[in-house]
């Protein structure tokens, strides 16, 4: 299955378990308001919407871009409902964020809450950030939200289901147990995570589905060369959503780095 197609496999259920989390949505309005209120902002890998809709409704431009068009429906259905926002104020792009249709207009790019590890290989890592740096005018801002260095030493490395999440469908009050199990390779940098999905509706046998996804996991000196390489001064690390420093203990590792 290929990963937009896994995505749009279980779109409704990530929008289910995550649209309520936004512990980082102030790190991106502080961002935002020091460059002023007509910032234009683009969110890589928006999803469904969760950092993207509360931007708009503060009042920015903002471009998402996501490789599943059922994320992008929620999203745009979410956006449809949003009262007295204009059209203008949002754009939804599908495709492949190496190869996004803009040119040096954007303030402020935002990769977040580990979506750059779903690069699994160099080229693919450039290529997304070769693409922020074309969408940046030349002084705009790169924001990179990643785990910390030693996020995989305190991943399971068993194989084994451990309950992720219980989540009830307000659409029609399923109850849908997310178990998740993990598995570490050390020598790719890589984690892979499968996922089964118990869904229990009422009078009915309950239904399983699995996914599984990899992820490669970046440390912060290799990280700092990719941005380097890729157009983007020396950046500044930041351990928390409140830009306190990155350092042992921290929970995680941002990158904010200067388009040159």
């Amino acid at each position: 299955m290929s990963r937009p197609a896994l995505y749009d496999a279980f779109a409704s259920l990530y929008d289910l378990q995550h649209r309520a989390f936004l512990d980082d949505l102030p790190l991106y309005l502080r961002l935002a308001r020091e460059l002023g209120s007509q910032a234009r902002i683009l969110e890589i890998g928006c999803g469904s919407g969760r950092l993207l809709l509360p931007l708009v409704e503060t009042g920015y431009c903002v471009v998402g871009v996501d490789e599943s068009p059922a994320m992008l429906e929620i999203a745009h259905k979410r956006l449809l409902d949003l009262p007295n926002v204009p059209r203008s104020r949002w754009l939804l792009v599908r495709g492949d964020a190496r190869a996004l249709p803009l040119a040096g207009v954007l303030d402020l790019a935002v990769i977040a809450l580990n979506t750059f590890l779903h690069n699994l290989t160099r080229e693919a890592q450039l290529g997304m950030l070769r693409s922020a740096r074309r969408s940046l005018r030349t002084g705009g801002w790169l924001v990179v939200d990643l785990p910390p260095n030693d996020e995989m030493a305190w991943q399971p490395d068993d194989g084994q289901f451990r309950l992720e999440a219980t989540i009830i469908d307000p659409a029609d009050g399923s109850e849908i147990r997310k178990y998740v199990a993990s598995r570490i390779f050390w020598s790719t940098q890589e984690q892979e995570l499968t996922y089964r999905v118990e869904t229990r509706r009422k009078a009915s046998p309950a239904q399983e589905q699995l996914f599984t996804i990899r992820l490669r996991h970046v440390f912060r000196h290799e990280m700092e060369l990719l941005l380097l390489q890729t157009g983007f001064g020396e950046p500044c690390w930041y351990g928390e959503y409140d830009l306190s420093p990155y350092q042992e203990g921290s929970t995680r590792m941002i990158a904010l780095a200067q388009a040159v």
